[in-house]
């Protein structure tokens, strides 16, 4: 009863419509406001702020921040409806985190130096290959898993459904509803302890270490949900591969997390790794589950 309550309030396709509605507004909107704070300051006031307001590209980093706080939202949405687009939004997560980081990176890149391959400008190829190789491997994972698209996804009860199977996606439903309170709790606590770090600073448009503030514990909770839904698995299926396959996400968000805190060069690699063994292990799953229901065929 609880997880159909907080099904029905919190993760309905009217529900999501309206916030990616009101999503795409705020980005908007704040990247206006980003920009309109760059003006005064450097037009207005005549200052040389730095951080944030040191470049007008760094008013694009505002509009991203508030779309992938909605893809948190969409990835705890699609996890009572599939495993697979669950892990597959992790992915995409780190993804736009990467993006986000390239327009970071243009702002401090050494152009009159001579030197293309310095410090500053080798974070940038560092950022974009890995957003090339990533986009790569989310497109072979939504493949090799069976998911073209997310079109004609629906509320995952279903007559025909066994016991075991109806008890599993209820689980996966307390669960989304238990993260969700979580990142909203983790969300709101972040962003308050970071503004008062700032009040308490002084400085108000220094660049903030945005990952830290959220998304690198925010990863903490995923691999905990990982962990119970690998649990949770075992009460629906003691099949080998399948156990095999969700243990490896959670490997796989395992070695994303890790990459908040690894070094520029070091973190893309951890995050190659994360994706590329779990595209690896889906489609080594897949390709052994149709040869043995082949062989049971014959």
């Amino acid at each position: 009863m609880a997880n159909r309550l907080t099904a029905d309030l919190f993760f309905t396709p009217a529900l999501r419509a309206r916030l990616g509605r009101y999503t795409l507004f705020l980005a908007i909107g704040s990247f206006l406001v980003h920009l309109a704070l760059y003006a005064v300051y450097h037009y207005w006031l005549g200052l040389e702020p730095a951080g944030l307001l040191s470049n007008p590209i760094n008013a694009i980093y505002t509009p991203f921040s508030f779309l992938l706080v909605y893809e948190a939202y969409l990835l705890l949405y699609y996890l009572q409806h599939s495993t697979t687009i669950y892990v597959g939004k992790q992915y995409e997560i780190i993804v736009l985190i990467l993006i986000r980081g390239v327009f970071k990176d243009m702002t401090h890149l050494d152009l009159s130096g001579g030197n293309l391959f310095s410090v500053n400008n080798l974070e940038l190829w560092y950022d974009l290959g890995a957003v090339m190789v990533l986009f790569t491997l989310i497109l072979a994972f939504y493949r090799v898993s069976g998911r073209q698209s997310m079109s004609g996804i629906g509320m995952p009860e279903q007559s025909n459904q066994d016991p075991k199977m109806r008890r599993f996606i209820a689980s996966k439903k307390s669960l989304s509803a238990i993260l969700f309170f979580a990142a909203l709790g983790l969300g709101i606590y972040s962003l308050g302890d970071w503004l008062y770090g700032l009040r308490a600073g002084g400085d108000w448009v220094t660049t903030p270490n945005v990952n830290a503030i959220f998304f690198d514990h925010f990863f903490t909770l995923l691999i905990l949900g990982d962990v119970l839904i690998l649990l949770f698995s075992l009460f629906y299926t003691d099949d080998f591969p399948v156990i095999i396959r969700n243990s490896s996400f959670v490997i796989s968000t395992i070695l994303l997390k890790l990459s908040f805190g690894a070094e520029s060069g070091i973190a893309q690699v951890f995050i190659i790794a994360g994706v590329g063994f779990g595209v690896a292990m889906s489609a080594i799953t897949s390709r052994y589950l149709v040869r043995r229901d082949e062989g049971m065929r014959r």
